[in-house]
């Protein structure tokens, strides 16, 4: 079976399973593929897990599906699957967390109307949340490489990416907060033994630095990096 195919087949099926696909799909949907790959994580410049993804385009949306594991103490979060649906203007419609190995963790997010209601079930119940699903809003778990896809968008789309206002939803966390991008200016990365031409974003979510490097190239995302957290992704195979 083809590469392309076994790729489509498993990212399929972990959409499927997160409530992110309908029965329509067809052959034409499979070969819109837009990005798809591994990232390796990072934590103090030791290995610290892996990040499979595929982002797809399903007619108008977008949907981006990965698995995450994660190496750690009883208390990490060890192996998580996530899904994201966006729609034509790049808005959340709905999104699915739900952790296979360590601590229990199920987030959904779906969007109705202009609210974006949070449900979280965990070890110690469930709580329900609700935000403003406006155009500034931009749906990111921090340490997920590949969720960075949207914002990058948004970046390179803007005439000046300092004058984005742009609020983020960590979805795990229930919460907003702010994101701003403070700088950028061209780099060189090695991946795979090949230099990659990149753009290095300086952002601020939150009020903590935020690294975000895209390829020159197509925009895919290459690196992503919280230094106070000793936290990177590298992306493993040349974008």
């Amino acid at each position: 079976m083809p590469k392309t195919v076994r790729q489509w087949t498993a990212s399929a099926a972990l959409a499927a399973a997160l409530g992110l696909l309908t029965p329509g799909s067809t052959t034409a949907q499979q070969e819109a593929q837009l990005d798809g790959g591994t990232f390796e994580h990072s934590v103090g410049g030791s290995f610290a897990g892996t990040e499979t993804f595929a982002v797809r385009r399903r007619g108008e949306d977008v949907v981006a599906v990965g698995r995450v594991t994660r190496e750690g103490g009883p208390e990490t979060l060890r192996a998580l699957e996530v899904g994201l649906r966006l729609d034509s203007s790049g808005r959340p419609t709905r999104y699915e967390l739900q952790t296979r190995e360590g601590p229990g963790l199920h987030v959904v997010v779906n969007r109705t109307g202009s609210r974006l209601r949070v449900t979280t079930a965990a070890d110690d119940g469930e709580r329900f949340t609700e935000f403003l699903a406006d155009d500034r809003l931009v749906l990111l778990e921090r340490e997920i490489a590949h969720h960075y896809y949207e914002l990058a968008r948004r970046i390179r789309e803007a005439g000046d990416p300092r004058s984005l206002d742009l609020e983020v939803l960590v979805p795990s966390e229930s919460r907003t907060v702010s994101l701003r991008v403070r700088g950028l200016s061209r780099d060189t990365l090695t991946v795979e033994d090949a230099r990659v031409s990149s753009t290095r974003y300086e952002l601020s979510v939150g009020g903590e630095e935020t690294l975000l490097w895209t390829a020159t190239e197509d925009g895919r995302i290459v690196r992503v990096a919280i230094p106070e957290r000793g936290w990177e992704a590298a992306r493993v195979a040349r974008p």
